[in-house]
């Protein structure tokens, strides 16, 4: 085992392509980004051993092993809270995109987009939902949702606060802050976060039907 010490954006390569680079410090947790092809897959090492047990039993012709219920109980309730969020934003004539921050599998702030509502174009779903919650001394121990994969203004402030892990609804409709450009990685997760995405069929309907019937609503919220 080679051991290095390394500072704030300071890098160490992996052979010629991966570049490990330590993006922030926080007590006794450390952040790090990765840089490295698209073909590389970059995981955590429990989600690597989860994807190395799942091929094994692919090929041994075995079901894959998924989530507990316990874990999909709480993901599903959570995305519940942030569906009805969502539709909140629907009922008030704005995008219907939710969202919630949960910690300890508790609900600390809940928000919608209200960029129609309040003619503020910064209050996207997940920024209505952290200002929501108030100041926090620290996010390192808090999970981010939203029925839709967040834009480069909310990726930038899960990234920016240090949200360890973010489950969207689904990511068909917008690919988002992690949509991957050329040789960039996708945002959040070259960031350190993990993304999740349960591709709720419920979230894609809403969000597809929305994207039809207000095409000019959509194109302003991204920018287009």
């Amino acid at each position: 085992m080679l051991v290095l010490t390394r500072q704030v954006d300071q890098s160490v390569m992996i052979g010629h392509e991966v570049e490990m680079k330590v993006v922030d410090i926080r007590g006794d947790k450390v952040r790090l980004g990765f840089l490295a092809p698209k073909e590389i897959e970059i995981d955590r090492r429990e989600v690597f051993e989860l994807k190395r047990h799942n091929r094994q039993q692919s090929a041994a012709g075995q079901p894959p092993q998924a989530l507990s219920p316990q874990e999909k109980e709480q993901m599903d309730q959570f995305l519940r809270a942030a569906i009805d969020e969502a539709k909140k934003g629907l009922s008030e004539g704005g995008l219907p995109i939710g969202s919630v921050l949960v910690r300890n599998g508790q609900i600390i702030g809940r928000g919608h987009n209200r960029r129609v509502q309040n003619g503020d174009p910064m209050a996207h779903a997940e920024i209505d939902c952290l200002s929501n919650a108030g100041r926090q001394k620290t996010y390192a121990d808090t999970v981010l949702y939203s029925t839709l994969m967040p834009c480069y203004l909310c990726t930038g402030a899960a990234v920016q606060f240090g949200v360890p892990k973010v489950i969207v609804g689904e990511s068909a409709n917008f690919p988002g802050g992690e949509a991957k450009w050329g040789k960039s990685p996708a945002f959040m997760r070259a960031n350190g976060i993990e993304v999740i995405d349960l591709h709720d069929a419920e979230c894609v309907e809403m969000m597809k039907n929305f994207v039809k019937e207000h095409p000019e609503l959509w194109n302003e919220d991204i920018g287009k």
